[in-house]
């Protein structure tokens, strides 16, 4: 498992992707609006110009306002409004992910250890911890001298069994 600042940092980056993956569909899925009251500015011309890469759509036959079926080719009323409720769907959507990310920001900030404590008593528990952490450490020099000094008195003991056994031969 991964430490607090790592999630965080992790759901930070997901936040961002998902902001982005938001703005992303507003952009290519969301009806064009006029930026100003003058439809011949150059904001409302240079909005409604093509973006690059796409290829607007081709009709592959003449326009007839029917299809072979007698149908009319044109979109509906209805299905212009499904898509719009699907588009205002996504949009909810999207924005719910949005929200229950920053919540889990929110939670993973509140699970942070040291929130809500003064600067001063953080210090305090870092000189607290750096007393332990130097005792602990004299402590574990001293095993190492104990274990020297037992490996040094078993190695005797081995010598002294081997040259036992060497000399009963």
């Amino acid at each position: 498992m991964t430490d607090r600042l790592t999630q965080l940092q992790i759901c930070v980056d997901q936040l961002i992707e998902q902001f982005n993956a938001t703005v992303n569909y507003v952009n290519v899925h969301s009806e064009q609006a006029p930026l100003d009251e003058d439809p011949s500015s150059v904001t409302n011309i240079a909005a409604s110009a093509p973006v690059a890469g796409q290829v607007p759509p081709q009709p592959t036959q003449p326009q007839t306002g029917q299809t072979s079926n007698g149908l009319s080719d044109h979109p509906t009323s209805h299905e212009s409004e499904g898509s719009g409720a699907n588009f205002d769907n996504t949009i909810n959507e999207l924005s719910t992910d949005i929200i229950l990310k920053s919540r889990q920001i929110s939670m993973l900030i509140d699970s942070l250890p040291g929130v809500g404590i003064s600067e001063d008593s953080q210090m305090q528990l870092i000189k607290d911890l750096s007393v332990e952490l130097q005792e602990v450490e004299s402590e574990r020099i001293q095993k190492i001298h104990q274990k020297d000094e037992l490996l040094k008195w078993v190695e005797g003991l081995i010598l002294e069994v081997a040259s036992g056994i060497s000399n009963t031969k």
